[in-house]
């Protein structure tokens, strides 16, 4: 059976199951890496990636239509069987263009020759009762025992299995959210339907236009509820062309860009310290809207760092650092630091996917110590009367009030202000009323006069 990892990827299913496998390996906690298209044209690496996309945001959805309809646990199976079932039944199930007898005609193909010669027969028989199953569209679903939601508002029909009776477990397999999460949702938000259907959302392409310099009318982008952003309709080629001619708008999320749009303090900073730069995006926002300030964009990641680099090489106020370099040389100096920090991504999971089923438990335990690190090092960044701004992209209070309590009690800084920014939209809704989910809090380093209060 050949396994060899230097292996020539020219057929978009086989290079999609192929990164499934690769994440039913990791399954729940999947990797952020990039599917391998290899030298496909742009027709099989759209199939590819549509393939992968489908599996990763219905894995549980289609996980338990493949073990109710097979009789046994898809979990159990070797990780290529998994990738060729979830994959196959994705295209049956979620993909109206594909014939089923493509989808299944190859996956059977696949698996006889990438698992062993029997596996094709399994494969074959689980394949042809998943497009059994499928039924007609349904104008949406509210919560029926024989349909499943689709991402575009729509719902679909199945025959000879029902989804869980359980309310929680329903809605966890129906929209492919942990079964943790959709109970912490409901203690949230006493209702769990709403967040965890956003997840199933295709988010629009957003532009950031708040600080174009020149007339955006003439441009084809669409209106959104935020007069600060427009939504990009066109192809991706499109797109690289429209950012590229005008480095003024760039791609940002409406509550993203919230963080630094009301940003209200008392003196124009001279330095700011974007520490979590990541991509730069935020970094950007901060160049239009304090145009006289020096900025340090900083990251620990090398590879970060070195796009950070190439963004800013002909601006003179922005420079990328080291957050090693930056806690040696700029101890004390800060007006502004802002630590957006790591997170559960919570807030994101409609573009984030491969984070929607990673333990709750062990994440909080593993990112909470971080946060605090990277906090500490923004206390040490400031100036006396400094102002710090914390985000996430997070809707879990472990992360969000509780961190700023701990900012407060642990380093004595004063809260300002606070802004928790739960998503909106849900599949087949318009675009212009999306937006992801955030947290902010706007904190001073001692208590300065004219300090906001403590609201939300």
């Amino acid at each position: 059976m050949p396994r060899s990892n230097t292996h020539a990827v020219t057929n978009p299913r086989d290079a999609a199951y192929r990164h499934i496998a690769r994440q039913a390996d990791r399954m729940p906690d999947l990797g952020l890496f990039d599917l391998h298209t290899g030298s496909m044209d742009a027709r099989d690496a759209s199939l590819a990636h549509a393939i992968v996309e489908g599996a990763i945001t219905r894995w549980l959805t289609l996980d338990y239509i493949i073990s109710t309809l097979g009789q046994r646990q898809l979990r159990d199976q070797e990780a290529r069987m998994q990738a060729v079932l979830l994959g196959g039944a994705a295209q049956l199930l979620l993909m109206d263009r594909i014939p089923p007898h493509a989808a299944i005609d190859e996956s059977v193909e696949w698996a006889k020759t990438n698992i062993r010669p029997g596996a094709g027969a399994m494969v074959n028989a689980i394949l042809r009762k998943v497009a059994r199953a499928k039924g007609g569209r349904i104008e949406s679903w509210d919560h029926h025992l024989d349909a499943i939601p689709r991402s575009d508002g729509s719902g679909l029909k199945l025959f000879g299995l029902e989804l869980p009776a359980s309310g929680l477990h329903r809605v966890s397999i129906a929209c492919s959210i942990s079964s943790q999460l959709v109970q912490r949702w409901e203690n949230q938000y006493q209702d769990p339907t709403t967040p965890a259907m956003h997840t199933l959302c295709r988010p629009p392409t957003t532009i950031y236009v708040a600080h174009a310099q020149t007339p955006i009318d003439d441009l084809e982008l669409n209106p959104h509820d935020s007069p600060n952003h427009r939504i990009f309709a066109g192809k991706r080629a499109a797109l690289i062309e429209l950012l590229a001619d005008r480095p003024d708008l760039w791609v940002q999320d409406a509550a993203s860009s919230r963080v630094i749009d009301e940003l209200e303090l008392d003196h124009t900073p001279s330095l700011i310290v974007d520490l979590c730069a990541g991509q730069g995006t935020k970094t950007r926002q901060l160049r239009a809207r304090f145009p006289d300030a020096q900025i340090i964009a900083a990251e620990i990641d090398e590879t970060r760092l070195d796009t950070l680099k190439a963004v800013f090489q002909e601006d003179d106020q922005v420079h990328a650092m080291h957050v090693d370099t930056l806690m040696k040389t700029e101890l004390g100096r800060a007006d502004l630091v802002l630590t957006d920090v790591p997170c559960s991504n919570t807030g994101v999971l409609a573009r984030r996917r491969e984070a929607r089923y990673r333990p709750m438990k062990a994440q909080l335990a593993r990112l909470i110590p971080i946060q605090q690190s990277i906090v500490r090092n923004a206390d040490a960044l400031l100036k006396n009367g400094g102002t710090l701004v914390y985000s996430t992209c997070s809707l879990e209070t472990e992360e969000n009030e509780d961190q700023v309590k701990w900012i407060s009690s642990k380093l004595g800084m004063t809260l300002r202000s606070q802004s928790r920014v739960i998503p909106a939209g849900l599949p087949g809704e318009p675009g212009a009323g999306y937006h992801d989910g955030a947290f902010s809090a706007l904190l001073s380093k001692s208590s300065p006069q004219g300090a906001l209060g403590t609201g939300e």
